[in-house]
C-alpha cells in the first residue's frame, strides 16, 4: 500500500512540473537576449540583468533558461522570483554553439503561490566585455610662442566585446574605480588598470574653472567606484568588436602650461668624465580642473593643437580618475626652449649631538640648478627636487637662493622665472638627521 501511494505521489508532482510554464516572452531565447542591464567593469568582466515575465501555475514549476552568456561564471548566479521561491538550480552544458563550446543552460524549479504572470530576474557574471576610456584634448590657438590657456576635452568609451555573441542590453553602465573580484580560483585583487587616484605629476596649486559641458552619460556613485549610464537599448556586435560611444563632449577647460624640472636626490646631468654639463630638456605640463560634475575615468589622452585650420597631434598621456573640481595634469612632451643642468656640490656627513647630549650623525648636500630659456619670450619654471632619505629622515633646507615648499614627507619645490635669452640659478643647501 506504501509503494502503491508513493508511485502516486510521483506522478502526481511529475505531471505538475511539466505542464507548468506557459511564459510570456521567449522561454528558449537566444544567448545574449533578454538583458534588461548590463553592467560593465574595466577588468574585463561584467554583470548581466536577465528579465522575463512568465505565466506561472500554483505550485512547482519548471523553467529551462536557455540565454545565458558563454563562460558565465555559475557561482555568481542569484535568481529571484517575484511571488515565487527558488527551490533548485540546474545547469547543463547543452546550449547554443559560441565559438565551438557549448553555452551553459540554466534549469529551474520554482514554486508558485498563485497562478498568474511573474517577473523572473537571473544576474551574473560572464567575462569577455571590457570598456575603456579615451580623451582628446585641443588646445586653443595663441599667439606665437606664448603657451596655451583654454581647451576642449572630448570623452570616447570603447567597448570591447570578445563574447563571440551579440550582446543586447536595454541600459549598459560602466563601473569606474578599483575593484576586487574572485572569480574561478583567479584573483582579480584591488584592479588598478585605469583607475588610479594619483599621478606622480599631481599639480599643488589651484587653478581657474571654466564652463561646465554638456554631458551625454547619467553619473551616480556606488560606494567607492561610479557608475556611467552609458545608454540605453545598446547592441554590441559579435562582428563588430569595438564600439565607440562619447561619455560627455565639448569640456571647455581652462588649462596652465607649467614647465617642470624634476630630479631624483642623486641626479647629476654630468657629460664624459664629469665635467661637461649637459641640458636636458623640462618637462612640459598641462594642469587643468574637471568641470564635468561628475568623476572622470581613467584613460588615455591625445593632445591636438589648432594652427590656422590644421589641428595635430602634439602629445599624449594618461589622464587618472579623478573627482569633481580636482585638477589633472599631463605631459606633452619635452621643452625645446627651456633646459636645465643640476649637479652636487657637496655631499658630507657631520658628528654632532643631540639634546639629551647623544652623539648623531647627520648628512649636509648642497645642490646647484642652472635653467637656460633659448626662447624669446621669459618662462615660468618648477624646480622639484628629491630629498635623499637619511637617519631619521628630519630635513631642513639651510639656505636656498630662492624660496622653497616642501612637497610631501621627501621633496621640495622652488618656483622661478627664466628671462628670455637667459638663465636662472638655483643654489640650496639641505641638511637630514
Amino acid at each position: 500500500m506504501m509503494k502503491q501511494l508513493t508511485r502516486r505521489t510521483l506522478v502526481a508532482v511529475s505531471a505538475l512540473v511539466l505542464c507548468a510554464v506557459c511564459p510570456v516572452n521567449r522561454a528558449r531565447a537566444n544567448v545574449g537576449d533578454a538583458i534588461s542591464n548590463l553592467t560593465i567593469y574595466d577588468a574585463g568582466i561584467a554583470e548581466f540583468h536577465e528579465e522575463r515575465t512568465l505565466v506561472l501555475q500554483a505550485g512547482l514549476n519548471q523553467l529551462e533558461w536557455r540565454s545565458l552568456m558563454p563562460k558565465a561564471y555559475i557561482r555568481t548566479l542569484r535568481v529571484t522570483a517575484d511571488g515565487a521561491e527558488v527551490i533548485r538550480q540546474d545547469v547543463t552544458y547543452d546550449g547554443a554553439d559560441v565559438r565551438n563550446e557549448k553555452s551553459p543552460v540554466l534549469h529551474l524549479v520554482l514554486r508558485s503561490a498563485a497562478a498568474g504572470a511573474h517577473r523572473v530576474q537571473v544576474d551574473y557574471l560572464a567575462p569577455g566585455i571590457n570598456w575603456q576610456n579615451d580623451y582628446a584634448l585641443v588646445l586653443e590657438p595663441t599667439a606665437e610662442g606664448a603657451p596655451p590657456t583654454a581647451a576642449v576635452l572630448d570623452s570616447w568609451v570603447s567597448v570591447f566585446n570578445n563574447t563571440g555573441t551579440d550582446v543586447s542590453s536595454g541600459l549598459v553602465d560602466l563601473i569606474a574605480g578599483e575593484i576586487a573580484f574572485r572569480l574561478d580560483g583567479n584573483a582579480y585583487n584591488n584592479l588598478r588598470a585605469y583607475a588610479q587616484v594619483a599621478q606622480s605629476n599631481v599639480a599643488y596649486d589651484e587653478e581657474r574653472s571654466a564652463a561646465a559641458p554638456t554631458v551625454a552619460a547619467e553619473v551616480s556613485g556606488v560606494s567607492a567606484f561610479s557608475r556611467f549610464r552609458l545608454g540605453r537599448d545598446l547592441t554590441f556586435n559579435a562582428n563588430a568588436p569595438v564600439n565607440r560611444l562619447p561619455l560627455f563632449q565639448r569640456a571647455r577647460l581652462a588649462v596652465v602650461e607649467r614647465n617642470v624640472f624634476e630630479n631624483e636626490y642623486n641626479t647629476q646631468t654630468l657629460g664624459r668624465g664629469g665635467f661637461t654639463l649637459l641640458p636636458r630638456g623640462l618637462e612640459v605640463r598641462l594642469v587643468a580642473k574637471n568641470t564635468t560634475e561628475a568623476t572622470m575615468p581613467a584613460g588615455e589622452v591625445t593632445i591636438y593643437a589648432r594652427q590656422d585650420e590644421l589641428t595635430q597631434v602634439v602629445g599624449q598621456d594618461r589622464i587618472a580618475l579623478t573627482p569633481p573640481n580636482n585638477e589633472f595634469s599631463v605631459t606633452q612632451g619635452r621643452s625645446a626652449t627651456l633646459f636645465g643642468t643640476r649637479r652636487i656640490l657637496e655631499r658630507r656627513q657631520v658628528d654632532y649631538r643631540n639634546a639629551n647630549g647623544d652623539t648623531r650623525t647627520k648628512l649636509i648636500t648642497s645642490v646647484e640648478v642652472v635653467l637656460t630659456n633659448r626662447g624669446r619670450l621669459a618662462a615660468e619654471a618648477y624646480i622639484r627636487e628629491g630629498i635623499e632619505g637619511f637617519a631619521e629622515n628630519q630635513w631642513t633646507i639651510l639656505e636656498s637662493s630662492v624660496p622653497s615648499e616642501r612637497l610631501g614627507a621627501s621633496g621640495a619645490q622652488f618656483k622661478v622665472q627664466v628671462p628670455a635669452g637667459g638663465k636662472t640659478t638655483v643654489t640650496y643647501t639641505v641638511e637630514t638627521k
